[in-house]
């Protein structure tokens, strides 16, 4: 991974890696900075929207969704969730900040 490049739109945010051609090098001040300040999805239909538009081969991603799609249930997470997976990503971690969720998604291992 060469590093992060945001990608902002009027609503939401995304993070996405390019993989790079000699293998996986991260520099560590590049992966532990808040490069782009990202404004959190506040629909799951935006949430969707990003994931589909991203290129099927990305290694790794951050999306950042609003507290207020966090129902108790957890259903509105679902939908964004069940969309990463179907295109090839798994959730790996999250982190919580002030009105959202900063949620990191990899590829998943093919068999």
């Amino acid at each position: 991974m060469k590093g992060m490049i945001g990608l902002n739109g009027e609503e939401g945010g995304t993070r996405v890696s390019f993989p790079s051609n000699g293998g996986r090098k991260t520099s560590s001040h590049i992966r532990n900075a808040d490069m782009t300040p990202m404004h959190p999805f506040t629909s799951v239909e935006g949430a969707i929207a990003a994931i589909d538009a991203l290129d099927r081969g990305l290694r790794e991603f951050e999306l950042s969704v609003s507290d207020n799609l966090q129902d108790y249930l957890g259903v509105q997470m679902a939908q964004i969730t069940d969309r990463a997976l179907a295109r090839g990503w798994e959730p790996i971690s999250f982190m919580q900040k002030n009105g959202f969720r900063r949620y990191r998604f990899k590829a998943m291992r093919r068999a």
